[in-house]
């Protein structure tokens, strides 16, 4: 019989926000899976981290403002996609 997970998702904790980079990632699982994937949160947990600085659910605008990664837009995009 199903039954709802009571621990709830961790990989996604704080973290919400819409439209961003070039096919508007959005929401809060994807925001959430790049922070714990690809940044500081996959950093700060010990994890390989190609963009350790990077908070995406601090700064979501990282996406499309940073100068440092400018491939940021096409990374979420290919990671949403």
């Amino acid at each position: 019989r199903p039954y709802a997970s009571t621990a709830g998702r961790t990989d996604v904790e704080g973290c919400c926000w819409w439209g961003r980079g070039v096919i508007q990632t959005s929401g809060v699982c994807n925001f959430g899976k790049l922070n714990y994937y690809l940044g500081a949160r996959a950093a700060e947990e010990g994890r390989d981290s190609k963009y350790p600085s990077v908070d995406f659910c601090e700064d979501p605008e990282i996406i499309c403002s940073s100068s440092e990664y400018k491939e940021l837009k096409w990374v979420a995009g290919m990671f949403y996609w």
